[in-house]
């Protein structure tokens, strides 16, 4: 599989309202994913929903490469209203 089919099953992740807030840069062999804020989401009872997406755009990447998830801000710089979530190296 390419890149940019990879990418792609990225971008077909199901998201709860349909507004993909995944944002990902890949650098090498690592996909870093973030979250691009969007104001419409509420957040309900202190749990951020896009953060669920960005769970389901990861599974979704990590299901089709072999890799590994890792939390290790690769300190892109980034514009406002964005935010890094996680790493996924693939092997």
């Amino acid at each position: 599989m390419d890149e940019d089919e990879i990418l792609e099953l990225v971008r077909w992740a199901p998201s709860a309202a349909n507004m993909q807030p995944c944002r990902v840069v890949k650098s090498g062999n690592k996909y870093h994913f973030y979250k691009k804020a969007n104001p419409k989401y509420k957040r309900n009872a202190g749990w951020d929903v896009q953060k669920i997406d960005m769970g389901i755009a990861i599974c979704h990447l990590m299901s089709v490469i072999d890799g590994k998830f890792e939390i290790s801000n690769p300190e892109i710089t980034i514009p406002e209203g964005v935010e890094y979530i996680a790493t996924v190296v693939a092997e």
